[in-house]
């Protein structure tokens, strides 16, 4: 057996018949009896059977090849990739917002609570609350982290509840959530949700309370949605937990196990100075590293124990840890560590993500995380034996790992604990196991035993203590026999360099090796383990020589196939035309490597993975392709897209066959068999759903739509590909200068992993691929290549050798290496190929032109030129200074370039030509500014010229995308009987450059370019002086237009000179137009001018005039909308009153239909009206009318009914703007609310009963989800306004609508930090342009004045007055210390600042300012608002938080009309007054003249716009004995509404609205730092002057005072017991207080000695407060501390709480229940206290409720509760009055004067003892021992009677005697 083995490894073929036949049982049966052998026969063996099980899968894919076709077209190279490098990690930046809103249902009694959140090191904490298991906090937190994007979503959200007391606290319950978690959320957050908090000590007890919270984590550049609160009391806690959606509400506790059984191939030294001591004097035999693994998951870490001196070491240590599942953490860490003597090192990191090894589908379907036992490879940096690691946070997981450090046995498991922690049949079948072996395996003295370290501390906790807390366990196992039987398998990894040119020159001369090592094979620095480990212990546990060792020399020394994993050292050479780069000449002889390796074969997962690769890989390139047509042609590229689909759909089933055909005896773990499943149910998802779209039965799926769906496909099908087993580890390439390691590449194994099957074949297996070699670790910015290596990779199992060089390029002869021995030779592993034929090629390099490079100068542009590298040889094209889109038009000629091979495969697969960007400094080196690599077209001798197409190939440099270049490249094989005989090109120019042929160039055509001057703005200072006269050059294609010379821009920033044009040749072919560049110079004293910035438009598509349908095409027809319709009957002028009290009839009414009663809907301002022909109107007149009655009466009732209950509190509140704002801002929660369930607006109108109109289908939905039903009864009717989530701008376009922005960029954009910041922009420009073809007859204008400046306003200089309108700001970053702000507005616009100090709001993150200011501006000069919230500090200046700009031209000029905003209904008075200066009227005369549409023609009942006719109401009564008077503003202002559907108008008028702005810092770039809802008006000063602002001031609060007396308890649970008696009693009190108002806390007296829990109290507490009856919520301001200078304003609910205690002289009392009543909504009294129940507050419905604020005074009996038990009752009565009320009527607190409470008629017994001993006697012994006291005294008298008689007797009788 031996001598085979010593054959087997290019000998598999050879060897099948001889080993088939009886061998197999030989191997079983004496599988421990060889001994020796053993590994080796089973590794024969298992090669053998790989081949028989070959040829099946052979049968097999033969049926499945045919379909997979597609897949794996026949290359001979690899896919051409035209990035240079791979993404990076890089830090950014990421803020993690959590607003603590409330808690509820918190476990214990009487508590403090206060939330502590913790994420990794910064801790920060909410303010206590007293005595409530309900806290409401609303309170905001900001943290802020950098750092690359992985490493902060593993940081774990801690939140915790704790219980403040002055001596340590005590914790409630906790909540973890991992920061990753969150930003997977849909808007990157949650928002109100509940999380249940868990007590981590004690997993049994279930949960320990909920808390509210929103959680949001923002990158930079995300936006925040802002999320309206609901503010709903009675929300269902369990519906709306803290859990992502699709996760089970509740959540049961499971325990993860993560199983460490051993590593093996750890790097073998010790990182610490000491070690390499050590090693000097011991010498390397002995392994110096003392490896342990930690785990750490969910925020707690387990360690396994520490085994000394091994680098192969075996553990058999299990980490359990437990957490509820499913987790929302979701990656595991294990690390490898080294201890060292002063410090541990860590070895390497792997992550495990939860998501890949469980699935989440419900049902059958989906499966717990499960994970091997499988190996998992860690990689991290090189292994030197250098004293220090340069690259040690490569191990710890930061960056890529550059070499393989190892592989590590594990196993996952996760159980979920069905009740509590017990013990389950897994971990109890394991401790039995372990019980005898855990003495010898713990107490083994191991040096000092760290285990403490982790957190492990092993304190005499009683074990099931341990079991029920969340503390990590580590203990020992035995491990199943079966799990040890890996049979390890030959691998082949051959490679071939063909080609290592672009070596940086900074190496030197000397000899360069590269080295290709998969795991420790093949790398020269760990060379002694060649093997998976010197010595393998089998389970014997005696050590054995591993077959690895045991005859590589042999083998080589046998067969002569040397094993060399490095090539021959190359000198070498400079590359001719580029000083910086060198090559080695790999000529004819392409040197051969090949390294032997044994892995167990796992290779099938590797085989799945590599053919969903495949799939995605061909979807993917469809849909590029897919992207380039559309460009041509709609149906070409649906087509297309549909045999995609269909090839997809065909692949997904014969993938699911092969899956299922799957033999049974491979080692699958469970993971491998539920990952087959998996891939089943998602593939038959996937492809059905791919069908649907490919046939469309249902709807027609727009193109756009398609692509989406199967972008999401490729997604998903990448996320499957990735396969969390490890089995091959990764290939590396080594670049060795001198034997020192200098540069890498590093390829998965699966992408070169041989398979018979052409769809499981890695996609670079066999194939030459070029690799750009890497620096390892950081690199420093603008680092380029540091070598371009091609070559053939071939990695396979041994019996798979003979196809080892199938695919080689054809036409070589083999060396072998020097010391063969031909004797034996069945196949050989060649050292280098020759290849004999070389032929001659001329390359020709057309560079055409470039577009948006990155800048590299610091004017914001840079030189650039190009370098065209194409084997060794390099060219330059000529440097075209100051600009970003340069146009070389140059040809670059390489001459006779020599190439090896065959020439038809030189023509299908040329090498890759590499061109690199660089920007030219005078002074220095030139600067890299990207790199993109291309493919030649190669054109034979023999074959026709056609000249190649140009086409633009993406430039990126680094991870930033650096442009486009636009060239092609062609290859000519130059013939050899006339080497003249090529293409001609054009002559060259003067400087000796070959311009690009004409025949490549693109065809041009003659276009007018109209260029719009309005005016630039906000430049600033260049070279520190300002710009005062500033120009603007447009340039396009070399030709271009001056602006005029802007005199003074500090007077007037705008040009004086609107309009200009010039002619310009520009390609045919869109796609290749040039860019226009945008410059401003700045012309300063004495002639010189300097660059002040300038902007690239790349796309010219968008400014490409159309010409449009002359107006008269559309039809001459009148449409005639219904605005209402109210029929003339009696009814009309009541109807018409009622518009009047309360403007209900706005719009269109109609009726829903629910559940069987009818409920009226709020018609709704914005819902467009409606075209519709005259005959539809004639039909449905009479019906509509019916109706329209109808529904009138319904609204008389329902307004009478309503009126009654909304007067208690509407009634006090007048109607003002914020009443309106309110309304609003519940609309547009209801808007959220009533479309969230997919529920489709169409739907609802036509399922609606009646409808009083018809409804047109718009294409606008967003104005259809307006269209909202809001029910009668919540609010009166009050006119609204529209409230934007966002700026208005991102509404409207950017009101680009008259004029675009440009923004004017200087300085360096070459590295990450500067690439998009905001210190770039230097100022803006703005105008427009138009571009045409020109007309032939060369006539200029169109109708007399260029095409641009239809509709274009003047522009000189207009006297505006600003009105800025600020309601509010939300969610500001806290500025002070202590986690507030104290914020104020400033608002600044030209030289004018209004600055609120005084106004500031303090300790305030969400203040509500309600502020307006007047500003008089000039445009353009003040055209840039900046709204700036300040933190006030006393001491030191003033903090920025946060600012907005606003464009205030843009909106002043824009069609959309945003001066100001159009109200949704017309009123003269009130708080809905028009507030525009003109009347709607006035405004619709204006637009139609603007616009030139006919009209407005006004008749009775109706208005004609163009061609459209409005109807609805114009005469109005104000009293039944008035005269009518007849107004078209109502109706004026509906059609203004409507505005955008009039034909020849079409923009929306801006409505009434309030905006919301984010705010931004400089200081932290795209990160909001809170958002500020504001509104602007604005009015030109020549127009009438508006009426007074509008007073949005902030309503103040009203004083209320809440009188409470406690007349009686009942049944009050009875605490203290007698001593002599055993009697209970209890001393009751009661104690009141209003949460928030803590101070104010009243008490009643003690009702002593109550035996039945009745107390008498008669006693009056009296709280006096301030409350928003809008907002339902009380303000208290009061100081937060000693030490505050402020008072805090802080809105909360308002909250009574009433408790009863018993008194205790010498102890502290005794907490007995509480009551908090909700003074909004809290439970109806009973009338009793039989009746009275815990049922009535724990189950009270929303209708049983009642507010205090209704009733006035409420009278009754009510629960106390502890614990959810019920402890007693109270009978309490309440009134509530006003403070005016209660400073006419004061009332005594207790039972004092005024309106003095009578004294309680308490029983005889309640008294305290201490007071009055003799009634405590007379009571407590007295009543109760009466009769043994009298029996006890007459006895006393007898005795001592007796005792007196017995004493005297004696005495008597003497006397007797005596006297006689």
């Amino acid at each position: 057996m031996g001598i085979l083995t010593k054959k087997g490894l290019f000998a598999g073929m050879k060897l099948k018949k001889k080993k088939k036949k009886g061998e197999k049982g030989l191997t079983i049966a004496n599988k421990d009896a060889l001994g020796d052998h053993d590994e080796s026969a089973n590794l024969q063996h298992g090669t053998l059977r790989r081949q028989e099980e070959g040829n099946e899968d052979l049968m097999n894919s033969d049926a499945l090849s045919n379909v997979f076709g597609s897949l794996s077209p026949k290359r001979k190279r690899a896919k051409l990739m035209a990035r240079i490098h791979e993404e990076e990690m890089k830090s950014q930046n990421f803020q993690i917002a959590i607003t603590i809103i409330e808690a509820r249902q918190l476990v214990g009694e009487n508590i403090d609570p206060v939330v502590i959140i913790e994420i990794g090191d910064e801790k920060k904490q909410t303010t206590v609350k007293e005595g409530t298991n309900a806290p409401f906090y609303n309170e905001y937190f900001v943290f802020d982290f950098v750092g690359p994007q992985v490493f902060v979503f593993d940081k774990i959200i801690n939140i915790s509840v704790v219980h403040n007391k002055l001596i340590g606290s005590m914790l409630i319950g906790s909540f973890k959530v991992d920061v990753g978690m969150v930003y997977d959320q849909p808007g990157h957050q949650f928002c109100d949700k509940w999380a249940l908090l868990t007590d981590p000590a004690d997993i049994r007890t279930g949960a320990k309370g909920y808390l509210k919270c929103d959680i949001g984590v923002t990158g930079k550049g995300d936006t925040i949605q802002a999320m309206q609160k609901t503010a709903d009391t009675e929300e269902q806690i369990e519906k709306n937990l803290l859990i992502p959606k699709g996760f089970p509400s509740e959540r049961p506790w499971a325990r993860f196990y993560v199983r460490i059984y051993k590593a093996e191939g750890l790097p073998k030294m010790n990182s610490s100075i000491m070690a390499n001591v050590t090693k000097a004097f011991i010498g390397d035999s002995k392994d110096l590293v003392d490896p342990y693994v930690v785990v750490m998951f969910a925020g707690q870490m387990g360690r396994t124990t520490v085994q000394k001196n091994c680098a192969d070491p075996v553990w058999h240590e299990q980490i359990i840890f437990k957490e509820m599942f499913p987790p929302l953490c979701r990656r595991v860490k294990i690390q490898v560590w080294d201890e060292g003597s002063m410090n541990d090192v860590a070895l390497a990191t792997h992550f495990i993500d939860l998501k890949k090894i469980s699935n989440e589908q419900d049902g059958d379907k989906g499966f717990l995380p499960t994970f091997g036992p499988a190996w998992i490879n860690l990689y991290g940096s090189p292994r030197n034996h250098s004293l220090m690691d340069d690259h040690q946070e490569l191990n710890e997981g930061f960056g890529e790992g550059v070499s393989f450090r190892g592989r590590l046995f594990i196993q996952i498991a996760v159980e979920i604990l069905s009740g509590g922690a017990r013990e389950s049949k897994f971990s109890s079948i394991i401790k039995d196991i372990k019980m005898p072996s855990k003495d010898k395996d713990f107490k083994a003295p191991k040096g000092k035993d760290k285990t403490e370290k982790a957190g492990e501390d092993r304190k005499s906790a009683s074990p099931s203590d341990k079991m029920n807390s969340t503390e990590v366990e580590v203990e020992p196992f035995d491990v199943p026999s079966e799990i040890y039987e890996e049979k390890f398998e030959e691998f082949l990894l051959f490679g071939t360099f063909f080609e290592a040119t672009m070596i940086d020159r900074k190496l030197g001369d000397k000899p360069i090796t590269f080295e290709v090592s998969v795991g420790n094979f093949g790398n020269i620095t760990d060379g002694v383990s060649a093997g998976a480990g010197g010595k393998k212990k089998t389970r014997d546990g005696e050590a054995e020589e591993s077959l690895l060792h045991e005859g590589e020399d042999e083998i080589s020394h046998d067969l002569g196939v040397p094993l060399i994993s490095t090539t021959p050292p190359e000198k070498p050479l400079i590359t001719t035309g580029n000083r910086n780069y060198q090559y080695l000449p790999y000529n004819e002889r392409k040197p051969c490597i090949s390294v032997k390796s044994y892995w167990g074969n796992q290779t099938f997962r590797l085989y799945s993975s590599n053919t969903l690769e495949k799939m995605a890989d061909h979807l993917e390139e469809s849909l590029e392709q897919v992207k380039e047509l559309i460009k041509v042609s709609e149906i070409a590229s649906e087509e297309k897209m549909r045999t995609a689909l269909n090839d997809f759909v065909s692949q997904s089933r014969a993938f699911i066959t092969s899956v299922e055909k799957r033999r049974k005896g491979l080692n699958y773990t469970a993971l491998d068999k539920k990952r087959l499943m998996l891939f089943k149910q998602e593939l038959e998802a996937m492809s059905s759903d791919a069908k649907r779209i490919a046939q469309q039965q249902k709807k027609k799926k727009s193109l756009d739509e398609m692509m989406r769906e199967t972008q999401s496909f490729i997604d998903k099908i990448r996320f499957l590909a990735d396969e969390p087993q490890n089995t091959v580890p990764d290939v590396f390439i080594w670049m060795l200068s001198n034997h020192k390691r200098v540069a890498y590449a590093r390829v998965p194994a699966k992408n070169i992993l041989y398979s018979p099957a052409k769809e499981q074949r890695g996609k670079d297996c066999g194939k030459i691929k070029t690799h750009f070699l890497k620096l390892p670790g950081k690199r420093p910015l603008g680092w380029t290549v540091q070598a371009k290596v091609d070559i053939y990779l071939w990695l396979g199992p041994a019996s798979y050798a003979s196809n080892i060089m199938e695919n080689l390029p054809v036409g070589y002869e083999t060396e072998l290496p020097s010391n063969t021995n031909a004797g034996h030779s069945v196949m050989l592993s060649p050292a280098c190929l020759l290849y004999k034929t070389l032929h001659l090629f001329q390359l020709r390099a057309h560079m055409y032109q470039a577009r948006g490079l990155i800048a590299a100068d610091s004017t914001g542009l840079s030189d650039p030129f190009a370098k065209v590298t194409f084997t060794s040889h390099c060219q330059t094209t000529k440097i075209i200074s100051q600009t970003l889109s340069p146009t070389w038009n140059q040809t670059l000629l390489f001459n006779s370039i020599v190439l090896h091979g065959d020439r038809e495969e030189i023509a299908q697969f040329p090498p890759e030509i590499v061109i690199e960007l660089y920007d030219d400094d005078a002074v220095g080196k030139a600067e890299y500014i990207g790199s993109t690599v291309a493919a030649p077209v190669v054109r034979l001798a023999d074959q026709n010229y056609e000249p190649p197409k140009l086409s633009y190939h993406p430039v990126y440099c680094g991870n930033l995308s650096g442009g486009d270049l636009l060239a092609t490249f062609e290859l000519l094989e130059i013939p050899m009987s006339d080497p003249d005989r090529l293409p001609a090109l054009d002559p060259p120019d003067a400087g000796q450059f070959y311009p690009v042929p004409a025949n490549i160039r693109p065809v041009l055509s003659k276009y007018r370019v109209e260029v719009l001057f309005w005016g630039v703005r906000e430049l600033k200072k260049v070279q520190f002086l300002s710009v005062d006269r500033p120009q603007v050059l447009i340039e396009c294609a070399g030709k271009g237009v001056k602006s005029s010379v802007i005199q003074s821009y500090k007077k007037n920033p705008n040009f004086s000179g609107l309009a200009d044009w010039f002619e310009v040749e520009l390609p045919e072919n869109e796609l290749l137009h040039p860019p226009l560049s945008i410059c401003v110079v700045d012309w300063r004293a004495f002639g010189r001018s300097t660059l002040v910035g300038t902007h690239t438009i790349n796309c010219l598509k968008q400014f490409l005039y159309k010409t449009q349908l002359s107006p008269q095409a559309t039809p001459n027809r009148l449409h005639i909308v219904e605005i209402d319709k109210v029929s003339a009957s009696p009814e009309s002028s009541q109807a018409a009153e009622l518009s009047r009290e309360e403007p209900f009839l706005a719009d269109h009414t109609y009726d829903e239909v629910e559940q069987g009663h009818g409920t009226v809907l709020q018609p709704d301002p914005y819902l467009a009206t409606v075209p519709a022909t005259e005959s539809e109107h004639s039909a449905s007149e009479p019906g509509k009318e019916r109706k329209q009655k109808d529904m009138k009466k319904s609204i008389r009732r329902s307004t009478k009914r309503r009126k009654r209950t909304i007067a208690d509190e509407s009634a006090e509140n007048v109607i003002d703007w914020w009443s309106k704002y309110y309304a609003s801002v519940l609309k547009m929660q209801k808007a959220k609310g009533v479309f969230s369930n997919e529920e489709k607006p169409e739907e609802n109108t036509q399922t609606s009963d009646h409808i009083a109109l018809i409804i047109e289908e718009e294409p606008d939905k967003k104005k259809k989800e307006k269209t909202l039903k809001r029910k009668q009864k919540e609010t009166p009717n009050l006119a609204t306004l529209q409230i934007y989530e966002g700026d208005l701008e991102s509404e409207f376009n950017n009101f680009e609508d008259w004029v675009k922005t440009f923004q004017l960029l200087r300085g360096k954009s070459n590295d990450e930090v500067h690439a998009d910041s905001e210190d770039r922009i230097i100022g803006k420009f703005k105008g427009s342009f138009c571009i045409y073809p020109s007309p032939k007859d060369g006539s200029l204008l169109d109708r007399g004045q260029p095409r641009i400046l239809q509709g274009i306003p003047p522009n000189h200089s207009v006297k505006v007055l600003i009105r800025v309108y600020i309601v509010a700001a939300f969610n500001l970053s806290p500025a002070d210390p202590d986690g507030k702000s104290d914020p104020y507005v400033v608002l600044r616009l030209g030289n004018t600042e209004i600055k609120d100090r005084e106004n500031y709001i303090p300790k305030q993150l969400n203040p509500v300012f309600g502020r307006s200011f007047e500003i008089q501006a000039t445009f353009p000069k003040d055209s840039l608002l900046t709204v700036l919230i300040y933190d006030h500090d006393f001491v030191g200046t003033d903090d920025l938080i946060g600012e907005t700009k606003i464009d205030l031209e843009n909106r002043f000029y824009s069609r959309h009309r945003a001066t100001c905003g159009l109200q949704s209904q017309y009123e003269i008075e009130g708080y809905n007054a028009w507030r525009d200066a003109t009347k709607p009227s006035e405004i619709l005369t204006k637009l139609c003249k603007d616009y030139g549409i006919s009209g407005p023609f006004m008749q009775p009942g109706q208005i004609q716009v163009g061609t459209k006719v409005f109807k609805g109401q114009t005469v109005f009564t104000e009293d039944e004995n008035e005269e009518p008077t007849e107004s078209y503003e109502h109706l004026s202002l509906k059609v203004l509404h409507a505005w955008e559907e009039i034909p020849g108008a079409g923009y929306k008028l801006v409505p009434e609205h309030i905006e919301t702005r984010p705010l931004y810092h400089k200081d932290k770039p795209g990160i909001e730092q809170g958002r500020v809802q504001m509104w602007i008006d604005m009015f030109p000063k020549d127009m009438p002057l508006p009426g007074p602002p509008v007073d949005i001031s902030p309503r103040k609060p009203k004083g209320y005072e809440l009188r409470v007396i406690i007349w009686n308890t009942e049944d009050v649970i009875l605490e203290d017991e007698n001593i002599f008696t055993g009697q209970k009693s209890s001393d009751i009190y009661v104690k009141g207080w209003i949460k928030g108002l803590e101070e104010d806390k009243q008490e009643t007296d003690v009702h002593y000695n109550s035996l039945t829990g009745e107390g008498n109290f008669n006693w009056r507490f009296v709280f006096p407060f301030h409350y928003l009856p809008a907002e339902k919520q009380m303000v208290v301001s009061k100081r937060e501390n000693i030490f505050s200078l402020e008072k805090t304003e802080r809105k909360i609910p308002a909250e009574l709480v009433l408790q009863v205690w018993d008194f205790e002289r010498l102890s502290s009392d005794d907490f007995l229940g509480t009551l908090e009543l909700h003074l909004n909504g809290f439970p109806r009294a009973a009338k009793t206290a039989k009746s009275c129940d815990l049922g009535m507050v724990v189950a009270a419905s929303e209708e049983n409720k009642i507010s205090i604020f209704q009733q006035k005074r409420v009278r009754g009996w009510w629960p106390f509760i502890k614990a959810g038990e019920l402890t007693g009752k109270v009978e309490a009565e309440f009134h509530l009055v006003t403070a005016e009320e209660a400073e006419k009527n004061p009332v005594g607190k207790a039972r004092k004067e005024p309106e003095p409470l009578g004294k309680p008629n308490r029983p005889d017994t309640s008294f305290s003892w201490f007071v009055n001993p003799f009634k405590c006697l007379y009571h407590l012994i007295w009543r109760n021992y009466k009769k043994y006291i009298i029996i006890g005294i007459i006895l006393l008298i007898l005795i001592i009677f007796l005792v007196l008689f017995i004493y005297t007797l004696p005495g008597a009788i003497s006397h007797r005697i005596v006297v006689g």
